[in-house]
């Protein structure tokens, strides 16, 4: 099956961004739509090309349905298979919901509240980005407003399907003034490197800790992260992403640019700094990045572009374009982009398309630096089909599972 009529300069280099969702089967060939209680839109690929292939009634808790959450979601992350899906809250008192996690056994995902930990300050934690190791059984999250907007994160431990608060909140050394740390968080694939955005730190200079956290209860302090550029720098810290492999981490800025450190033997360099390319300068680039396990390939978000950056033997190229997916409707704009660990699938979304219903768009790499759209784009039915993927999105680091948050409502995509 072919895509049809479909021009050829559409099939070159690959802008992504993610909202929406889609997840698939273990070999690749089925992907569900869960938007609908009750119902799943199935999507077969046949032989590389994602169609709509029926729509099927499933009981109410079966993969592919719309969960609900305790409250508003903030932050999402997955496992390496997407067998471990977390989800941040906004709690308001100690009690309430802080995590939703769920968990896919035998093709049935099951969701289990964490309550907001004991030692936050303050009434409403606004939750950053979660993230789980590959295996999923370690997990930490960040609250930007803990303690009047200094900020905190805490660590979490699976045993036996259980999840335990591992010793007390990690707060940054060295934080200058409200610098909202645990924007975003980011574990490497082992689950004992953590890395801390503070984009606020130093009046919105912003900043990146690194932490060892081999003895979870206990997180070792290794350095604290900030960029050297010949222009003004803003917001260092507004998103972050480890490589699996912790060689590579990312980091983007408020001030048009992305920087890349590496660790050799624990000293953490700083080896570039990326901008857009030349006729896209200007372009407001670092909305999101996102990284391979290798930390090779970098997709980078400009609003509302994707670009895709590659690295060899120390050297980045200029970002390539992804391309402009070739049924969005209106005006095609991405907001965030996710990259598998094989660095050889990106998910890419949308929130306004089509009059604000949202879509999500799976491209897959060709030949090296040439980036396919795999079929039409993903539409959930049922839900409230505004905004998709508005309150946060993630792609497991196979490749195979997404899942996507609208305010109260979670969808995945396998």
């Amino acid at each position: 099956m072919s895509f049809g009529n479909v021009p050829k300069d559409l099939c070159l280099t690959s802008l992504a961004s993610l909202r929406s969702t889609a997840s698939k089967s273990t070999n690749g060939l089925f992907s569900a739509d869960i938007r609908t209680v009750g119902a799943l839109v199935q999507f077969q690929r046949s032989p590389g090309v994602w169609v709509t292939a029926e729509s099927l009634t499933v009981p109410a808790t079966q993969l592919g349905n719309i969960y609900t959450l305790p409250a508003n979601a903030n932050g999402l992350s997955l496992s390496l298979d997407g067998s471990i899906l977390a989800v941040g809250i906004q709690a308001l008192a100690v009690g309430d919901s802080f995590l939703s996690i769920l968990t896919n056994t035998a093709g049935f995902y099951t969701q289990q509240s964490i309550p907001k930990p004991p030692d936050t300050v303050g009434a409403t934690p606004n939750l950053g980005v979660t993230s789980l190791s590959d295996s999923g059984i370690v997990l930490a999250v960040g609250s930007i407003t803990d303690n009047n907007n200094i900020g905190a994160v805490w660590l979490y431990y699976r045993l036996a399907g259980t999840w335990t608060l591992q010793g007390t909140k990690i707060t940054g050394p060295g934080e200058i003034g409200a610098g909202r740390f645990g924007n975003y968080v980011s574990l490497n694939g082992a689950g004992n490197l953590l890395a801390v955005a503070c984009y606020y730190d130093n009046n919105s200079t912003g900043s990146v800790y690194i932490f060892n956290i081999s003895y979870l209860a206990a997180p070792v302090f290794i350095t604290k992260l900030t960029g050297i550029s010949i222009n003004p720098i803003f917001s260092f810290g507004f998103t972050i992403d480890f490589s699996a492999d912790d060689s590579t981490l990312a980091i983007s800025t408020q001030s048009n640019s992305v920087f890349i450190f590496t660790n050799v033997q624990g000293l953490w360099t700083q080896q570039a700094e990326l901008v857009a390319p030349a006729e896209y300068i200007g372009a407001s680039l670092g909305v999101n990045v996102s990284i391979s396990g290798d930390g090779n390939i970098l997709v980078a978000q400009a609003i509302p572009f994707s670009f895709v950056y590659y690295r060899t033997l120390g050297s980045w190229s200029i970002g390539n374009l992804l391309p402009i997916p070739y049924d969005s409707v209106g005006y095609p704009t991405q907001n965030i982009s996710n990259i598998s660990q094989d660095g050889n699938t990106i998910i890419t979304n949308s929130d306004p398309d089509n009059n604000n219903v949202g879509a999500s768009w799976i491209y897959t790499q060709g030949p090296l630096g040439t980036w396919i759209q795999n079929g039409p784009k993903l539409v959930g039915s049922g839900g409230t089909l505004s905004n998709q993927g508005f309150s946060g999105l993630a792609l497991s680091g196979n490749g195979k599972v997404a899942a996507f948050a609208e305010i109260t409502e979670l969808f995945v995509f396998v």
